[in-house]
């Protein structure tokens, strides 16, 4: 699912015109429809996306999203018109006499749905505020892309000859000073489930280039490419980009998102306590972990900075109680002076507005890079220079841990273990890799099942 215009989907204009004048607004931050006095004033709003890059794509729906910024009666929910529009137009020079034509269009009713008026913004996750509409467009969209609907975008207007039905919508030019308008995730946004039920390929990458549009440039970042079709990758590239910065409502600069060099962790997990699903990232040259809402990549549930000296956190993971757990490399661990080891971090040290980095549990793991959650068999999983561990888990604490030495390399080198995963499929296994090669591992006795680097033969892995 993209949940916003990155690089397959486009913004490409939004205006609104008004029945007493022929100026620009193309450039305001919000939209009008229908009329706040009676029919005196009228207002129609209008906007448009690319979907090109969707064409072929099994799209399964595709909803507009706007922000009901303000109505003029909360008592009801008022009636809309959806249109598609069915003739050229452009921002700049569109006006209530040469507007365009517009199709059979459809009616939706709603206000805030919230009894105060105006709408409330969430700042730090824009997706809970109460002023987010939603609008069934599949039709349209999957014509527009096929090409067998002439893309010309949407209308939207309302009664214009009462006042009650007048709405104001967040445009597609944030305003950091505009109350709701300030996010850019509150601008209009086409809502696309394709390829449904396939995991995105996720990686970081610290030479990112400028997204067609502008935004973001050049800056490291992480990408999402669809894993269900490798082969456009060229053409398409990711279909959404990830930045923790203001853009992505990633606003308390303690954070340091700035220096986000693409995240030397990253994973998809059911949200447990936050609800929904969550991007779980960290990131060693910025030191910021974060616990983001999935697939709207905006704002986030939590969030800290660990440090950047010696960016040495390479391995973040969630559980369901919200515990956030991370893996550092080089820093010293407990009284032995080791480098390396987990920090356990409570759910409510990552408070939006209040968060502290000092852990509320430390254990050492000589070269700790990477931490995994097993929700089967509620272990936590981490691999270190030369060993992988098992530790038992409750009330936000590590407990017991047993250790499994690794296959050394060849020439009798640690094996440097690097990366953990579930093996997709077999939910008793685990990959475990290195600067030793890929091996897997049976979880219930750690037996070493497969190597990949052909150094040593597969056999019973030592138990220390």
């Amino acid at each position: 699912m993209q949940t916003g215009p990155r690089n397959i989907i486009k913004r490409l204009q939004d205006t609104y015109i008004r029945s007493t004048d022929s100026a620009d607004h193309s450039q305001e931050q919000l939209l009008h429809v229908g009329s706040p006095d009676g029919g005196a004033t009228k207002y129609r709003s209008f906007m448009q996306f690319d979907v090109s890059k969707l064409r072929g794509a099994p799209i399964k729906q595709a909803t507009l999203r706007v922000y009901n910024s303000f109505v003029s009666d909360c008592s009801a929910k008022a009636w809309m018109g959806v249109y598609p529009v069915t003739s050229a137009w452009d921002q700049s020079s569109v006006t209530w006499a040469n507007q365009p034509s517009v199709g059979a269009g459809k009616g939706t009713w709603f206000g805030l749905g919230h009894p105060d008026c105006p709408g409330v913004p969430n700042k730090t996750d824009p997706a809970a505020s109460n002023g987010i509409q939603r609008i069934d467009v599949t039709d349209w969209v999957k014509g527009w892309a096929d090409t067998t609907l002439p893309n010309h975008g949407i209308r939207l207007s309302a009664a214009e000859d009462v006042s009650t039905g007048y709405k104001d919508f967040c445009s597609m030019n944030p305003v950091a000073t505009e109350y709701a308008c300030h996010a850019a995730y509150n601008a209009p946004t086409l809502e696309v489930v394709f390829n449904e039920g396939h995991t995105p390929v996720i990686t970081g990458n610290d030479t990112g280039p400028t997204y067609p549009g502008g935004y973001p440039g050049q800056h490291a970042a992480l990408e999402f490419f669809d894993s269900t079709s490798p082969s456009v990758w060229p053409a398409s590239g990711p279909y959404q980009r990830w930045i923790p910065d203001a853009y992505h409502s990633v606003l308390d600069t303690t954070l340091k998102g700035d220096t986000w060099e693409g995240g030397t962790s990253h994973k998809l997990r059911p949200g447990g306590t936050y609800g929904g699903s969550v991007l779980v990232t960290g990131d060693g040259a910025s030191g910021f972990i974060g616990v983001v809402p999935y697939p709207s990549l905006a704002g986030y549930h939590w969030a800290i900075n660990v440090g950047n000296n010696p960016k040495d956190l390479h391995g973040v993971e969630m559980l369901p109680d919200g515990t956030v757990i991370g893996a550092f490399g080089d820093r010293v661990f407990g009284a032995e002076g080791i480098h390396g080891g987990l920090a356990v971090y409570s759910k409510a040290q990552g408070k939006p507005g209040s968060w502290s980095a000092a852990p509320v549990q430390e254990t050492s793991l000589a070269g700790a890079h990477e931490v995994l959650y097993d929700q089967n068999s509620g272990y936590v999983w981490a691999v270190g220079t030369d060993a992988l561990v098992r530790y038992t888990y409750s009330n936000g604490r590590l407990g017991w841990g047993e250790s499994f030495p690794l296959p050394r390399q060849t020439g009798d080198a640690p094996a440097y273990g690097h990366e953990l995963t579930p093996v997709y499929g077999n939910s008793d296994r685990l990959w475990v890799g290195g600067n030793g090669g890929i091996i897997q591992v049976l979880e219930e006795r750690c037996r070493l099942l497969s190597r990949r680097d052909g150094a040593v033969a597969a056999g019973e892995a030592r138990r220390r």
